[in-house]
């Protein structure tokens, strides 16, 4: 199905930062191809609030277009901790509390997008069973000196604060759900652009074609400061009351 340039307009430009590479995914929505469109969220609380809700509407006009879509819910990728825009390491959390706060994100998902329509992959069902030779292998997809290069390592490091090897591990975990999927596109936050590009270094390593990225802006969370976010417990939850204050 293709496109009309409406809907490609709408997917390109509205509440969008930045599209690499632009050219080439505008190519990609006149072809009339199906794409495989990711988005991840990592279960580290109970609750989805309005931070996700950007990325999922713009999730959702890629499904409104006839794409397929699919969600990654980071059960493994939780327990480590996504170290973007952090300013020290997060308290890592187990597996159990993981399995906790999954219960209600497909049913606060289903707000936003077709739940029905979409695919959703946990990515500790290829960690999990992912032998050390594969480890290994996703290693050599990058360097120490690329992975401390991004700015939020920078100011830890000039900070003092320390960098754990699990973090530093992330990016390439988030990159290797791509490999996975075989994704196309891969939508985040403008925080998450580091790991976003990552992605396609990884795919690129293992012999698949890179995805193309969108990212989209991030909201002010209710202390007026920080990004709203799960571990800053500034958010406005996605099920939360109207009399809620």
């Amino acid at each position: 199905m293709k496109a009309t340039k409406e809907i490609i307009e709408k997917i390109l430009e509205r509440g969008v930062e930045e599209v690499i590479e632009k050219s080439h995914l505008e190519a990609a929505l006149k072809s009339g191809k199906k794409l495989i469109v990711k988005f991840g969220i990592d279960p580290t609380s109970p609750d989805l609030h309005l931070g996700h809700m950007v990325p999922l509407r713009k999730l959702r006009q890629f499904q409104e277009a006839g794409h397929k879509i699919v969600l990654i819910i980071g059960d493994f990728t939780a327990t480590i901790g996504d170290p973007s825009g952090r300013s020290e390491e997060r308290k890592p959390i187990t597996s159990t509390e993981v399995k906790k706060n999954l219960k209600k994100y497909l049913l606060l998902a289903n707000k936003v997008i077709n739940i029905k329509k979409c695919k959703i992959s946990f990515n500790s069902s290829w960690f999990e069973k992912t032998g050390i030779e594969k480890i290994i292998k996703l290693s050599r997809a990058s360097s120490l000196q690329q992975i401390l290069r991004r700015a939020d390592f920078q100011e830890r490091m000039n900070a003092g604060n320390d960098i754990s090897m699990l973090e530093l591990w992330y990016p390439l975990f988030q990159g290797y759900d791509s490999v996975r999927i075989k994704a196309d596109v891969e939508i985040g936050g403008t925080d998450q652009k580091f790991n976003l590009l990552m992605g396609r270094r990884v795919q690129r390593y293992f012999g698949i074609s890179e995805q193309d990225i969108l990212t989209v802006s991030l909201i002010e969370g209710t202390d007026g400061t920080k990004k709203m976010s799960k571990s800053a417990r500034n958010y406005i939850a996605l099920d939360a009351k109207p009399n809620d204050m």
